[in-house]
């Protein structure tokens, strides 16, 4: 047995660097989030303009851990880029709330957070950055609300009292910009709303729709392309590559017959969130067509290409198995791909799960127009065919040998 391991490359890639290698990926998502190494991309907009709430933004983006996004305008520009998923959520210092430096009545609160109600983890998160933001840049505000209301209702201090408070406040600001920590309660300052009329659950039960049908795509096709392996095994596909096509009509029948085969797997997965979890796919039949045809032919393309390219069925065996699991797993279809630390995430964009999860996240998630979809679309096309010319070249190497 240890002879057979021993002379299997496949056996012991799989046995010992594929858990290795996975188990890295994952460790470094969940490290990185228990770090605070998690990147919170943050769109807001200050309605107040004070210097109170210049303050708060100054220690917000002081932050690492705060990655702000520029472009972000008013409430409805910051809206938008969280309902998009430009930003993981927004954050509004209202002019039409009760004032930063309170006491709180009985208007809205002044600090508003836009959120999406899948990434709502996100927000608890910067819930948590704000309120230190918030007692560490404006440490005298909470103190002050609380000797105006002794002041007015309780007692009157008299004008030494009142300076000596003034200066003890002073201090208190003071020391807080040096980097000391003062700490009180987070009091009724903070609201939040959703920026889509979905729950949370309606939108992850979407998402790892989308997640989990790219990922069985990609094996299946891999799996269904091992008929080329037979074919050549058996001398089939030599004999039709000796014909007048060559073997071009094999490989594209095989690339067509995979898609619809894919098409048809995406649509029953999502018609089961349909009917048990409410998915809206009958309301989102166009934009799902197109996104799913697309992920349709890449995976096809890409399985059939890691199949060729293996030349025999040890190796297709493992491989493509090897290769469709480290890139899902870098791509999102296993982790959401906001848990991830930034790095990861730029590393994301080179798988096609990845651009696959953008496109069903458009269409089910946040409202995205057909122009919005054809990026991604056109990447994941684009990506079949490539695979597809790569599977021609391989089986044309594989004929010749």
């Amino acid at each position: 047995m240890l002879l057979v391991l021993l002379r299997d490359r496949g056996a012991l890639l799989m046995g010992f660097v594929v858990p290795v290698v996975f188990f890295l990926i994952l460790a470094e998502i969940f490290t990185s989030s228990a770090d605070g190494e998690l990147r919170l991309r943050l769109a807001l907009t200050d309605e107040i303009q004070s210097p109170e709430s210049l303050r708060l933004l100054a220690a917000l983006e002081a932050n690492a851990s705060i990655e702000r996004v520029d472009h972000a305008g008013d409430r409805e520009t910051v809206r938008e880029l969280v309902r998009r998923g430009t930003a993981d959520v927004g954050l509004v210092l209202r002019a039409d709330g009760e004032p930063l430096t309170g006491p709180p009545g009985f208007g809205p609160p002044p600090l508003l957070l836009l959120v999406d109600p899948a990434r709502a983890v996100i927000a608890d998160l910067l819930t948590g950055q704000l309120q230190r933001a918030y007692f560490g840049a404006l440490p005298d505000v909470p103190l002050r609300n609380v000797i105006d209301l002794v002041g007015s209702e309780f007692t009157e201090f008299t004008p030494g009292q009142l300076a000596e408070i003034e200066t003890g406040l002073g201090g208190m600001v003071r020391a807080a910009e040096a980097g000391a920590e003062v700490g009180f309660r987070f009091d009724d300052l903070l609201d939040r709303t959703s920026v889509v009329g979905q729950s949370a659950s309606r939108n992850q039960v979407a998402y790892y729709a989308g997640a989990i049908a790219f990922m069985f795509l990609l094996l299946a096709a891999a799996q269904g392309a091992m008929t080329l392996i037979d074919e050549h095994e058996s001398g089939i596909l030599d004999r039709i590559a000796a014909g007048p096509a060559g073997p071009a009509p094999v490989m594209d029948g095989k690339f067509l017959f995979l898609a619809g085969q894919g098409l048809v797997q995406t649509t029953l997965i999502f018609a089961a969130a349909w009917l048990i979890y409410g998915v809206d796919l009958p309301g989102e039949w166009p934009g799902f067509l197109l996104v799913s045809v697309a992920a349709a032919l890449c995976a096809a393309g890409i399985g059939l290409a890691l199949v060729a390219l293996c030349g025999t069925r040890a190796r297709a065996q493992v491989m493509p198995v090897v290769v469709i699991v480290t890139v899902s797993a870098i791509g999102g279809s296993m982790v959401p791909r906001f848990f991830m630390p930034p790095w990861l995430q730029d590393l994301g964009w080179l798988t096609p799960n990845t651009w696959a999860l953008e496109a069903y996240s458009g269409v089910f998630w946040r409202g995205a127009a057909a122009s919005e979809l054809l990026l991604p679309c056109i990447l994941l096309a684009l990506a079949g065919v490539a695979g597809l010319a790569c599977a021609r070249l391989a089986v044309r190497r594989m004929l010749g040998d």
